[in-house]
């Protein structure tokens, strides 16, 4: 396991103990060191003083050792130790997945719909291999150093707004408990292989979905190819920035702070135009993974294509990048 040196911590040892209570045996301003008690698990602790049990890697990287057998002693991390995700042997990176569209049939000519059987087969590899799907907003954190995430985060976002993610992709995220963001443009909302206004509200009330603005119309949002005024064109990037969020916050009650460019495409204005709207992060159609050194405004998405082979979709997985210091 990829970990660094632990700051050592004077732990106060107990000559006996019968207790198979969970005892706080030393603290500092780093570290709450813990005896354990019988129910403890990496997964309990995590979820308790982490936030949740995804992040139970955390609480292993600072304990490469320790076991949480009944009286153990365990190191518990009272804030962001690593907030660059720089290690001794290389640097962490999170993969963000961009879906389309779904469907029910077992194979697809539309290389941008992907087949249920390909998705369920995609988040059960993940799954059983210990990644860890994360809110987009944790990777937001990890960014800005408020949050360390484990080595095997990765995201998962869907773009547009098809009817078929909830009719064949979120009964397969909600199954495995993994969350995921939704890009979504109004005008297409209500169109006939779109989702209806009364299905965007009742995703935007489930725990595991963040609906979010892919812009107004789906229009690129780099300058026209014939030319426009720069009044003109910072007018439609206002529409098309603006517009969504006020209706997109209208109709599902959340903050929108995160947004997809349509197409990939952007532009100096258009970041600061978001910077100006108070957004966090925007997302790109640029294949790769994101370290903390990442721009926020230009994060790196890697597009999930329908016929993609497993093996095919395991490269998508690029969750560290090794460097050789000697």
């Amino acid at each position: 396991m990829r970990c660094f040196a632990l700051i050592v911590l004077p732990i106060l040892l107990l000559v006996s103990c019968s207790s198979t209570q969970r005892q706080v045996i030393a603290s500092n301003d780093d570290f709450i060191i813990l005896q354990t008690g019988d129910n403890d698990t990496y997964g309990s602790l995590a979820e308790e003083f982490l936030g949740g049990k995804q992040y139970s890697e955390i609480l292993q990287r600072y304990n490469p050792e320790a076991t949480v057998a009944s009286g153990s002693y365990v190191a518990v991390p009272k804030r962001v130790i690593n907030r660059s995700g720089v290690f001794v042997d290389g640097y962490q990176r999170i993969p963000v997945l961009c879906y389309h569209q779904f469907t029910e049939e077992s194979e697809s000519k539309n290389k941008m719909v992907v087949t249920r059987a390909e998705f369920e087969s995609q988040m059960d590899y993940l799954a059983a291999n210990d990644y860890q799907v994360l809110a987009l907003s944790d990777l937001g954190s990890f960014l800005n150093g408020k949050k360390e995430l484990p080595i095997r985060s990765v995201v998962i976002t869907i773009d547009d707004g098809y009817k078929s993610y909830l009719e064949v992709a979120y009964p397969i995220l909600k199954k495995y408990d993994f969350p995921s963001t939704m890009f979504v443009y109004p005008d297409f909302i209500g169109a006939g292989l779109a989702l209806k206004w009364r299905d965007v509200k009742f995703l935007s009330k489930a725990p595991l979905v963040d609906i979010q603005s892919h812009s107004k119309s789906h229009d690129s949002l780099s300058p026209l190819p014939l030319g426009e005024s720069d009044k003109d064109y910072l007018s439609r990037l206002k529409i098309e920035v603006e517009g969504a969020e006020k209706i997109l916050s209208r109709r599902t009650k959340q903050r929108i702070s995160h947004f997809a460019y349509p197409y990939g495409n952007s532009s100096l204005e258009i970041v600061d135009l978001l910077e100006q709207n108070d957004y966090e992060l925007a997302v790109t159609v640029h294949k790769g993974s994101n370290p903390a050194f990442s721009a926020p405004f230009l994060l790196h998405r890697t597009m999930i294509y329908g016929g993609d082979s497993l093996n095919t979709f395991k490269r998508s997985l690029n969750v560290f990048s090794t460097v050789t210091l000697k």
